[in-house]
C-alpha cells in the first residue's frame, strides 16, 4: 500500500468518525494496528532508500552480481527487481 493509498483510507476513515453515532462504538486496542502501519511506512521509506541505492550503484558500474551479492539475492533477483528502473535512469 502506498503513502498516498494510506492516505486517502484514513481520510475515508476520518469522514466516517465524523458521521458514527457515539453510542454504536466498541472501543478496541489498535496497538498492533498501528505498529503494522508504522512498520509498512517504513518498508515504503525502506525500498525507496534501496531502490536510490541501487540506482547508484549502477551508475558507478556495478555489476548486478555486486548487487545482489549485497542484497543478499541472485544476480538475477537483484536485475529483475531493479532492472528497469536501472534502465530507465
Amino acid at each position: 500500500m502506498t503513502k498516498e493509498s494510506r492516505a486517502k483510507k484514513a481520510g475515508a476513515l476520518e469522514r466516517w468518525a465524523n458521521e458514527v453515532q457515539p453510542d454504536a462504538l466498541v472501543e478496541i486496542d489498535t496497538t498492533e494496528l498501528r505498529h503494522l502501519g508504522e512498520l509498512a511506512q517504513q518498508r515504503a521509506t525502506l525500498d525507496s532508500e534501496l531502490r536510490e541505492a541501487v540506482l547508484a550503484a549502477r551508475r558507478s558500474d556495478h555489476s548486478w552480481s555486486e548487487i545482489g551479492t549485497m542484497l543478499g539475492v541472485s544476480k538475477q533477483a537483484a536485475q529483475r527487481k531493479y532492472g528497469r528502473a536501472a534502465s530507465a535512469a
